[in-house]
């Protein structure tokens, strides 16, 4: 039952405490120009895991910027979804479980991770990031490439 003064677009989480309630959140489409692409597989938009992974995924978010892109992969979205879904599974060599995270097209969570333990993953993905970057860069590397 909704009371007077709950808005349509958060969630109530169920505690009393200091504990703000879940914003409702929509299907994410990436653009492809930050190094880190966290990718959130659910059944459909606003199924409880899916809120629950993309909240957790937005807190951890802020604390990167335009470093990292999220995309949702719906399962039971359109072609486009369906799509991007099968190829993550082929490339995982079986059948994804939602809510499963990946990173760079990496699963590296097939259930909801501590925010601690996600902030960990993509910063290391971001440091490999660098490094790669910076021997593309380098111009020793990029004589050895001429050769």
């Amino acid at each position: 039952m909704k009371d007077e003064t709950t808005d349509e677009s958060t969630i109530d989480n169920g505690d009393t405490g200091s504990n703000p309630k879940l914003e409702i959140v929509e299907e994410r489409v990436a653009k492809g120009k930050a190094p880190v692409l966290v990718e959130i597989i659910c059944e459909r938009v606003h199924c409880v895991m899916y809120d629950y992974a993309i909240n957790t995924v937005d807190m951890v978010a802020e604390t990167f910027g335009d470093q990292i892109e999220i995309q949702t992969v719906v399962r039971r979205g359109g072609i486009k979804n369906a799509t991007r879904f099968l190829k993550l599974c082929k490339k995982a060599g079986k059948l994804l479980s939602v809510p499963t995270i990946l990173i760079n097209g990496d699963v590296l969570f097939t259930t909801v991770p501590l925010p601690e333990e996600l902030t960990a993953v993509i910063s290391s993905y971001l440091k490999k990031s660098d490094t790669e970057t910076t021997k593309k860069s380098d111009p020793v590397n990029m004589l050895k490439k001429r050769k």
